[in-house]
């Protein structure tokens, strides 16, 4: 077996480049064409030209935003992978999709199983369909011979995005359907594997309206919106664009861990490269730049066992935004860049423990060899990271911890909300024992109503922590966008290095004080034998930092009143956050509801003799004089079932009298209401 890499010109300089290698002289060759051209008359000249000079070879054609050559990553190029099998079959099949009501994935399937050989080891499979279940076609593989290797991906294109091409030797395909070329051979070995390397971020989201591969809605909102909540305003052309860098995550029974390309959008529906069920958890996604790098040091350990005569990449779109340095690095290690065949797919397939695999957002490593000794050479040099990489590795290694630990905390919030919900409809099922236990079922009740208030504000900051690093990331972005510039026009000092390098530490700084200040309220136990003592100015400053960024996206203005001697009080600081929390959030809904054109949420902190009060005052016209009176009172709301529960101002009462030995008021002034707590000094 013997491989080539040539960019192509001209059918003059093919043919010549084919007589000085001796390449004509093999009777089985496979010729894959990685090309940015998807003009059909372009790709006419190519095809014919390869025919002319190479009558005999099989030819695997398919557009791509990227090609490799020369050891490089180009744009507007057209490479030819040719390989020529000494000791190998191949089988060319060619299918044009139905329409998709009448397209039978598994008569597909069973075509190409006809087509198997004894020693058939491996499919290359390429397709330029959007709009039929690829998906499908491979779950469809693994029913029927799961042993046999198929890799390759769906063809992929500069904008339009969905301008897809692939083509053989006998057509180019102007409708959807795939091209597969079967490989034989009782001395060929085919290696098949692949890199996974997209982690989940943020909270979980539910599919709650999904119809196959078209999803509607995530936890009901649309996916646009979904994707606003962490990287601003978005049109249709700059999702498209970062859902391929930000896909969704989720897991398959039948693949593991997967992620979903966003092929289209509307204003209700994504089209996507696999099906969702509605009630399964998603999470929004981003490359793990550190897992990747790590991938330069186990090359020479990976080809030391494998046998190679050549090598095929089939790599995932999503490397052309924000990647593509790791991928160049990569392909410094390979001495021999002709032997290496690149092709920048929207989807990829791989195939790993004896199963097809189809994840999406994937570097699919394909290695071929005729000789069981071969190996391909390499440069063992150790690749030098720039400050960007090691940021950035540093960043993918912050955000991924980050979010597994809100996770976790998340999946154990909704277990315990469960339990006690199990618990509560068991309790009120059982009327004859209700009596008996009614002493202890209030005590209960007063501790599961605190933990369930508990729960309804780290529901809004869990929503609300991915939001608030939008624009620290930004700044680190801009950092290091300005630090490449210097570094390109040839200005770049260490003064300048300095001043970055303290901007991103105060960045990341701000980012883990977000974590801790989420993680200190999420934190707080219930034992109240020692209740310790808080800051009072210090408690509402956290408090304000917890809630700063909701205020900011609902453009409420906030004024605190702080006095400038701290005062102490007998409590646990997060009795009074969680007060305050409750006090805010109505305030917040209360200015919204009534569409206030200025709205202000005030808070000030005084003290009155050996009593500090605190007031939260907002401008929203005030609480109806008729139920003032009873806004205090359990279960008592006046918001909607689905918005309210009537627990949060009980709770804050019974917190405020209870665990810290205070009072607390309504009253209603000339602009809104106001909410005045008083609670006493330590002495």
């Amino acid at each position: 077996m013997k491989q080539w890499a040539h960019d192509y010109v001209d059918k003059a300089g093919l043919a010549k480049f084919v007589a000085e290698e001796g390449i004509g002289s093999y009777d089985v060759l496979l010729v894959q064409v990685n090309t940015s051209a998807v003009d059909p008359q372009h790709i006419e000249e190519v095809r014919s030209a390869i025919t002319q000079v190479l009558p005999n070879a099989v030819i695997a054609g398919a557009s791509s935003m990227l090609q490799f050559a020369r050891s490089k990553l180009m744009k507007h190029h057209i490479v030819l992978g040719i390989t020529a099998f000494e000791k190998s079959r191949l089988t060319l099949f060619e299918y044009i999709f139905p329409t998709r009501k009448e397209c039978d994935y598994t008569a597909v399937v069973r075509n190409l199983e006809g087509l198997l050989q004894e020693d058939t080891k491996g499919i290359l499979l390429l397709t330029n369909t959007i709009h039929f279940d690829i998906e499908a076609l491979i779950k469809e593989s693994n029913r029927f011979f799961p042993h046999i290797p198929i890799f390759g991906g769906i063809s992929s294109s500069d904008e339009p995005f969905d301008n897809f091409i692939i083509f053989t030797q006998n057509r180019i395909f102007s409708e959807e359907g795939i091209v597969a070329v079967l490989m034989h051979g009782s001395a060929l070995d085919v290696s098949c594997n692949y890199f996974f390397d997209w982690e989940p971020i943020g909270r979980e989201f539910t599919v709650t309206r999904a119809d196959g591969r078209y999803l509607y809605e995530l936890d009901g909102e649309r996916i646009i919106d979904v994707y606003e909540k962490y990287f601003g305003p978005l049109d249709t052309k700059k999702l498209l664009k970062l859902a391929l860098a930000h896909p969704l995550i989720k897991y398959s029974k039948e693949f593991g861990p997967v992620a979903r390309a966003l092929l289209e959008i509307d204003n209700e529906k994504g089209l996507f490269t696999g099906k969702f069920v509605e009630g399964e958890k998603v999470q929004i996604g981003f490359g793990h730049y550190k897992r990747m790098m790590s991938r330069y040091e186990i090359i020479p350990e990976v080809y030391r066992d494998v046998p190679s005569q050549a090598l095929w990449f089939y790599i995932c779109i999503s490397y052309q935004y924000g990647y593509l340095g790791i991928l160049n690095a990569s392909s410094t290690f390979y001495k021999e860049w002709e032997k290496i065949y690149a092709l920048l797919t929207f989807g990829e397939f791989s195939h790993k423990a004896e199963r097809n695999r189809f994840l999406n957002f994937t570097l699919t490593r394909v290695a071929l060899s005729e000789e069981s000794d071969a190996r391909i050479k390499l440069n063992l040099t150790e690749v030098k990271h720039d400050p960007r990489d090691e940021l950035l590795a540093t960043l993918s290694t912050l955000v991924a911890s980050s979010s597994s630990e809100i996770m976790d905390l998340n999946r154990h919030l909704e277990k315990e909300v469960e339990k006690r919900t199990k618990e509560l409809a068991e309790l009120n099922a059982s009327l004859e024992k209700r009596i008996e236990q009614e002493v202890q079922r209030n005590r209960e009740k007063d501790k599961m109503l605190y933990h369930q208030s508990k729960l309804a504000a780290m529901g809004e900051m869990i929503n609300n922590i991915a939001h608030q690093w939008r624009q620290p990331l930004n700044i680190i972005a801009l950092v290091m966008q300005d630090l490449s510039l210097k570094a390109h026009i040839g200005h770049l000092s260490p003064s300048a290095i300095a001043v970055a390098e303290k901007k991103i530490n105060d960045t990341l700084k701000y980012l883990s004080d977000t974590i801790d200040d989420f993680r200190s309220f999420a934190s707080g136990g219930e034992a109240y034998t020692h209740p310790g003592t808080l800051e009072v100015c210090k408690t509402v400053r956290e408090t304000v930092r917890l809630v700063s960024i909701v205020l900011e996206d609902e453009k409420i203005g906030l004024k605190l009143s702080l006095q400038e001697k701290e005062v102490v009080v007998k409590g646990n600081p997060n009795d009074l956050k969680q007060v305050l929390l409750n006090l805010v959030y109505n305030a917040i809904d209360v200015l919204k509801e009534r569409q206030i054109e200025e709205p202000v949420i005030k808070i000030e902190v005084k003290t009155i003799k050996n009593r500090v009060a605190i007031v939260v005052r907002d401008n929203g016209g005030g609480i109806d004089p008729r139920i003032i009176d009873k806004i205090f009172e359990p279960y008592f709301t006046t918001k909607y079932k689905a918005r309210g529960t009537g627990l949060g101002l009980y709770m804050s009462k019974m917190i405020v009298e209870k665990r810290l030995g205070g009072k607390i008021s309504a009253r209603n002034t000339r602009s809104g209401a106001a909410f005045w707590m008083e609670l006493p000094i330590r002495a």
